[in-house]
């Protein structure tokens, strides 16, 4: 098995997608080797789609992150200094 393949599992389905995309073209022109290994990988490619269609969601949603509250921006100079006559 290629190293690739063993990555097959922990890849987005975005992932996979172009991956099977990439896959079939090198299949089909390139040299040798790589038509070999790309016409290795479609079919494990398609397993594996079809082992995540297959098996319930279990995917989990992360939850949002809490809205920021806004900031009323500050007015005036904020770095000066107390007055000296006010002392």
């Amino acid at each position: 098995m290629t190293p690739l393949a063993e990555k097959l599992p922990t890849m987005t389905d975005a992932d996979l997608k172009a991956l099977r995309l990439n896959a079939v073209r090198l299949s089909e022109s390139g040299s040798p080797t790589k038509m070999a290994t790309a016409a290795e990988l479609v079919p494990l490619i398609d397993a594996e789609t079809a082992r995540r269609a297959a098996s319930p969601s279990t995917t989990v949603k992360k939850p949002r992150a809490p809205a920021k509250k806004k900031v009323v921006p500050a007015t005036g100079h904020q770095t000066a200094l107390p007055d000296s006559k006010a002392a």
